[in-house]
């Protein structure tokens, strides 16, 4: 009997004793803080330290210091090797902790948007030298329109401040959340109160009425949001409130972090008092922004048409003679166009609000003018009217959709040194134009950061940041965002081959092979696709894109993919399924077999254009027949999509990838095969021809 106690208080003791060996050989693992108070930041360098140094031969002997020195104004960061202590620099506390994700780095861990990945081989610390880092960008980071499903904007806020401790990692300092209307603030006019809690411009995304939906999406019964705002959604006032409250957790949390914290939002025709007025309720809402930018509706080619006179009356209105003449502000304009108009009153509108707020000293954060613009001659004239009116006032600068066009887009419009130090850029991760392919941003950010290296030689440049919406999906793309706006520009195979080397891919050529065929089908798709993977619910409210896409350049974007699947099952056939470089490179092969088969099943549905209507609209039973046909073959399709998709969700954004897929593409297909083969949408696919499967290799496992 006592023999039996004493194996018990032995057993109970045994998990205690090994945690007490773990913490004693963590225990010379301690951030210190020099000159400062420990913060959100330093208990996460703290948490990370234990996590990943206790496996680093003689990191326990160290003391580890956090030391601020304030003179570092240009953001360098890095640290210092002592005897017997390690001391991580930095301008503020971000940049300490920046300093420490740099040592892990050197030590050989790998830090991405995705999480972290440890080395094969771990360096010891006494190979470790003292390392100090300047950024090419002193302001670099992402730019989220939290606007669809995909992106952070449907995540509990638990696993959104995660993403922006990624963020950190990977040394980035400046997040800049953009609102649209309705979305993220509210804001009064006149004697009503403008709401928030719009998620997705209000469109409502159904998940009830699809099996594998309500199999493989999380914390979400119906209607697929952040999950906490689901029992909320019959309520506008109370939805809208839960919205602005989540956005003040993640805005302050960054602030917590030390972001630079940047909020943008469109004025559009607002009077200039309705725009003061909204600017007021934004800060009351955000109090601890940094900085607060009106930008400019996006301008396409497909905004209100207008005549000469009524832009040269919009300039003379809102800007003195000399600007309003200026020739490169007067040379888009011609008699009879669209958008310019629209845009150069917007341009007007935000310079009057923010001469308005200067004069009555406002005294928050700083005011910025943004322009986003996808036509370049109007944005060169947009551009060159908001540095006449505010030539002190930053200019956020989005030229064009993905990173190649942006590229181009700078090139044309930033000509002078002053100019490139006055304008702060953004660039694409991803284009939501293309939300449900694959997609690699490398060459044109490459080519962008080259630009700005020859128009600042020796210089800092001062903010650059990328849109992106999915977070697994990104990992590559994301990684030299943050790469090349510390480094400069890399060359991208300089960077595949690095890349290659931290995550265990020895074949680099293969590799560099998969990756540039995936940016060749990208930017063949953004060029000659337009928005086949566009995932805005209204784009497909009518059906869609499958009445006019061009089903020979369907087919060669889907050759690129192909073709890059094939390159890629030789280049992970002999990997160990263990290893790091196995399961990155099985979830970029597992998309882009989804890119295939997004590809093939718009080959499929662009057949409906060669379905013969009767001079009266009409169309006849044998041809409702044919347009059934190829419907339900696209749509058989689709659902292989989500069926492989679905085999590889790390993350919250990949359940609304698939949740958008359902309710845009595949709505948009049910209804023209409910149009033309007078099919209730709600009727399930069924086909007389069986679609071939893609000839990729599926070589993921379905864990």
């Amino acid at each position: 009997m006592n023999r039996m106690k004493r194996f018990n208080y032995t057993f109970i003791l045994l998990p205690f004793l090994a945690c007490w060996l773990l913490l004693a050989s963590c225990g010379g693992m301690k951030v210190e803080c020099e000159g400062f108070e420990p913060s959100v930041t330093t208990k996460l360098v703290e948490k990370d330290m234990k996590l990943y140094l206790k496996e680093i031969p003689g990191a326990e002997k160290v003391n580890y210091v956090l030391c601020v020195d304030s003179t570092l104004e240009d953001g360098s960061f890095g640290y210092r090797v002592e005897e017997n202590r390690i001391c991580l620099i930095g301008g503020d506390e971000l940049g300490a902790a920046h300093g420490f994700y740099t040592l892990l780095e050197e030590l050989g861990y790998t830090f991405d948007v995705t999480g972290v990945s440890k080395p094969g081989v771990k360096k010891k610390l006494s190979q470790i030298e003292s390392k100090m880092v300047t950024p090419k960008v002193r302001w670099r980071g992402i730019r989220q329109h939290v606007n669809f499903p995909m992106d952070i904007s449907s995540y509990k806020i638990e696993d959104a401040k995660e993403y922006l401790n990624s963020l950190l990692r990977m040394r980035f300092n400046k997040l800049v959340i953009h609102s649209y209307p309705g979305q993220w603030y509210e804001t009064q006019i006149g004697d009503s109160l403008a709401l928030a809690g719009n998620f997705f411009y209000g469109n409502v995304h159904y998940m009830y009425d699809n099996e594998r939906l309500k199999k493989n999406v999380s914390r979400n019964d119906s209607i697929f949001c952040i999950p906490g705002a689901e029992p909320l959604f019959s309520n506008p006032a109370e939805r809208s409130r839960f919205a602005v409250a989540w956005m003040q957790k993640l805005i302050n949390y960054a602030a917590d972090l030390g972001f630079y914290v940047q909020y943008s939002f469109e004025p559009r025709y607002a009077t200039i008092e309705q725009a003061v007025q909204t600017t007021e309720d934004i800060l009351r809402s955000y109090p601890r922004l940094n900085a607060l930018e009106m930008i400019t509706e996006e301008t396409g080619g497909w905004g209100p048409r207008c005549t000469e006179e009524e832009v040269r009356n919009t300039l003379n209105e809102y800007f003195p003679e000399d600007i309003a003449n200026d020739s490169t502000v007067c040379a888009p304009i011609r008699s009879q166009q669209s958008d310019l108009n629209a845009l150069y009153k917007q341009v007007g509108i935000i310079v009057k609000t923010i001469e308005k707020l200067q004069a009555e000293k406002h005294d928050g954060p700083e005011l910025k003018l943004g322009i986003y613009s996808s036509i370049t001659d109007y944005t060169k004239g947009g551009y060159r009217l908001a540095r006449l009116a505010l030539p002190e006032t930053p200019i956020c600068l989005m030229p064009s959709h993905g990173s190649e066009g942006t590229a181009q887009a700078v090139m044309d419009v930033i000509h002078t040194p002053e100019d490139m130090r006055h304008t702060e850029l953004y660039s694409w991760i991803e284009f939501d134009g293309l939300m449900y392919l694959y997609q690699n941003s490398v060459e044109g950010n490459a080519r962008l950061m080259g630009y700005i290296e020859q128009m600042l030689p020796g210089e800092q440049h001062g903010s650059l940041l990328y849109n992106h919406w999915r977070t697994a999906e990104n990992r590559t793309s994301a990684r030299y965002a943050a790469e090349s706006t510390l480094k400069g520009k890399l060359s991208s195979y300089f960077f595949y081959q690095e890349y290659a080397a931290r995550l265990g891919i020895e074949d680099v050529e293969r590799y560099d092979s998969v990756m540039t065929m995936v940016n060749e089908g990208d930017s063949y798709a953004k060029k000659h696709l337009g928005n086949i993977g566009f995932c805005w619910m209204g784009a497909w409210r009518a059906g869609g894109s499958y009445t006019w896409m061009r089903k020979e350049q369907i087919k060669a974007a889907h050759d690129y993919y192909l073709e890059a699947g094939k390159v890629l099952s030789d280049l992970i056939k002999p990997l160990d399924k263990s290893s790091e470089a196995f399961r990155y490179l099985s979830f970029i092969g597992n998309r882009i077999l989804c890119s295939v088969i997004y590809l093939q099943a718009f080959e499929e549905a662009v057949e409906i254009q060669t379905i013969r209507k009767e001079e009266d609209g009409t169309v006849s039973e044998a041809e409702q027949l044919r347009a059934q046909d190829i419907c339900n073959r696209a749509l058989l399709l689709f659902d292989q999509y989500m069926e492989v998709h679905a085999q590889m969700m790390p993350d919250r954004g990949c359940e609304g990838t698939l949740v958008s897929l359902w309710n845009a593409p595949v709505r948009g297909l049910k209804i023209y095969r409910s149009k033309l083969g007078r099919v209730a949408p709600e009727e399930l696919p069924r086909s007389n021809k069986p679609v071939d499967a893609p000839p990729l290799p599926i070589f993921y496992e379905n864990k």
